[in-house]
């Protein structure tokens, strides 16, 4: 795959891409290349993947990256990266190469979340015991959350940017799981009164996904033989509320949307988006790959927004 043989290189390719230098500086905060702003954007490869972060239009890879910034098609992306990276080769070969592919079942190995994954998780209490927690939830239109739901939530969680730590802020903690419904790590959101932090990048998945597929946060129990997927933890929670409690979970951004695995037993997949052009775009990706495996519907809010806005906006 392009991701593994880049890594390290991904700044390269993208700057010789036309991504200017001052979007490629690992973790310096600034403005957007796709959408502007003053300090929402943050560049870092923690991945290997080209991995960015914007408060706008949330976290992606180089590959994200581009089709945002050159409104390229993800065919044309692929191939664009191949060449720049030395890596060209005939375009059916390529387009085959840059899909996801799940790893074999026999190399497949155990999960094991990191040191600060499991320092967070023994910290972590219920919602109902951090106010801003439930001051947060309440302003989504999201307090009380349903039962079974498995948010978690932590008093006082450091915070960390590279190797200095920030401060220590309440936050909204969720299990981030594999196809197989292993923990591979964790996924915050950090808040300060009662909203999302603003300071720094409120959300974090606090280590690499690398070699797990259909990794998503199992918001609700799977009750029977249909799913919901969603974006965002907010936008799952309220697509769920809309849709008569439908399990819905959420991939946490646009490219783990449109590489999520719906669990063995799942026969209906509908799909939530975010109705901009970024999330559109990841349901298409999900819904081709999955065409004829599962039977799949794609519902879109009403207004040009997200689930979360039609849910507050709700009588």
């Amino acid at each position: 795959m392009i991701h593994a043989r880049l890594g390290a290189a991904w700044p390269e390719v993208l700057a010789q891409l036309g991504i200017g230098e001052t979007f490629l500086r690992p973790r310096k905060q600034g403005p957007c290349p796709a959408c502007g702003g003053v300090d929402r954007y943050t560049f870092d490869n923690r991945t290997g993947r080209g991995d960015f972060y914007c408060r706008h239009c949330g976290a992606g890879d180089g590959f994200t990256l581009l089709q945002r910034v050159h409104g390229w098609r993800f065919r044309e992306t692929c191939r664009r990266v191949a060449e720049a990276a030395g890596l060209a080769q005939p375009l059916a070969s390529q387009s085959r190469s840059c899909q996801w592919q799940p790893p074999a079942q026999s190399a497949r190995a155990p999960a094991r979340p990191t040191r600060r994954v499991l320092d967070v998780l023994r910290g972590a209490c219920l919602p109902e015991d951090v106010a801003e927690v439930r001051e947060y939830l309440g302003s989504r239109r999201l307090w009380p959350l349903p039962a079974g739901c498995t948010l978690r939530a932590h008093a006082l969680l450091e915070y960390w940017e590279q190797c200095s730590r920030i401060g220590r802020y309440a936050a909204l903690v969720a299990d981030v799981c594999d196809v197989e419904g292993e923990r591979v790590t964790t996924h915050v959101t950090y808040l300060e009164g009662g909203r999302k932090l603003e300071a720094h990048a409120p959300r974090k998945i606090l280590s690499p996904l690398t070699g797990r597929t259909g990794c998503a946060v199992r918001l609700l129990p799977l009750t029977g033989d249909t799913l919901g997927v969603a974006e965002g933890l907010e936008t799952a929670l309220s697509a769920s509320a809309l849709h008569e409690g439908l399990p819905t979970w959420a991939a946490l951004n646009t490219a783990l949307l449109a590489k999520f695995e719906p669990p063995p037993g799942v026969r209906t997949l509908i799909v939530f988006p975010d109705l901009d052009v970024p999330g559109l775009e990841a349901a298409a990706k999900l819904m081709e790959r999955l065409q004829g495996r599962v039977t799949l519907e794609l519902r879109t809010p009403p207004a040009p927004a997200d689930w979360n806005d039609v849910h507050r906006g709700a009588a």
